[in-house]
């Protein structure tokens, strides 16, 4: 995380958490993960998946029974939910039902309480007592040398556990391959590119973006307005998205994408991801260290005609 989005995350917090975050700020800034604040309970700084909690002084400790843990009530919760929805809470409903909020700089915010079910839907979430900061990160050049060993035109499968470092991956990869192909980028949730207002928190290289859709109309329109090579697209994994594939290997364009999973058992042991390999789709299918090594290519499989 650099100072940027951590200053993001405080901007959002109550004032009797801004102030220990900021002293620490520093050392903490390039190594935290996540941050997690529950009602009640203490506040989780993750550094992969090891948690720390932050006292009152500003010091992180493993315990969570130190003195001064920081704790916050669900008040202070539902004060930051406001916060993180510029106090226009119905403005975004559409992404609270859908677990989640992005704020600037590509942060996702996950949230959980008790759903408001009609007809088998969630239309609300109230008494929300968990927020959960997900960080983007932007590296530049961290898909240099996984560029080097594949062609993307052929498909690639971007596979590894949550905070494992896919988005970081997959944004670099955009970027960089914008300026040798036409790249246009679903970006549904707005966290491969930060998006804001008409603009890119995030250096999106010559990316067309398609921000907000849901991913078969983003596909669907790319492929007629902007002529893409690639296909760019995270977080993928529902038997919908075997349409969208199929409609860009009909019409000769490459995919990259990337999917929750941490071998390829877990990957045949579902039937939507198990459709989505035999579909040919990908060629090369690459899995993630883990989020103890964020960042880090464990293996790269380079597929021969369909995966069964």
């Amino acid at each position: 995380m650099d100072n940027k989005s951590l200053d993001v995350i405080i901007d959002k917090l109550p004032q009797n958490m801004r102030d220990p975050l900021e002293r620490c700020k520093s050392s903490v800034s390039d190594k935290v993960t996540e941050i997690s604040v529950r009602a009640d309970r203490p506040i989780c700084l993750y550094f992969g998946s090891k948690p720390l909690f932050i006292t009152d002084k500003g010091c992180l400790t493993d315990t969570p029974l130190a003195d001064g843990v920081l704790i916050l009530n669900a008040k202070d919760i539902e004060n930051t939910l406001l916060r993180l929805c510029d106090y226009s809470v119905y403005a975004y409903q559409n992404e609270i039902n859908s677990g989640f909020i992005t704020i600037g700089n590509g942060i996702r915010v996950g949230l959980c309480g008790r759903a408001v079910i009609d007809d088998g839907q969630i239309i609300n979430i109230r008494d929300v007592s968990s927020l959960n900061f997900r960080v983007a990160r932007d590296i530049k050049g961290c898909s240099s040398e996984l560029l080097s060993k594949l062609d993307p035109l052929y498909g690639v499968l971007i596979c590894g556990e949550p905070s494992s470092g896919k988005t970081t991956l997959i944004r670099d990869m955009a970027r960089t391959l914008s300026y040798r192909y036409r790249v246009s980028v679903i970006d549904e949730r707005a966290e491969l590119s930060a998006y804001s207002r008409g603009a890119s928190g995030f250096d999106m290289g010559l990316c067309d973006l398609f921000v907000g859709y849901p991913k078969i109309k983003a596909a669907t329109s790319a492929i007629r307005s902007m002529a893409p090579d690639i296909i760019i697209c995270d977080e993928m994994g529902d038997k919908a998205d075997i349409d969208i594939l199929t409609t860009s290997l009909r019409c000769g364009v490459a995919f990259i994408a990337s999917v929750h999973a941490s071998t390829i058992d877990d990957l045949r042991s579902r039937s939507a991801t198990a459709e989505m390999i035999a579909s040919s789709a990908f060629r090369y299918i690459v899995f993630m260290s883990g989020r103890d090594n964020v960042g880090r290519i464990e293996k790269i499989y380079e597929m021969r005609g369909s995966y069964a």
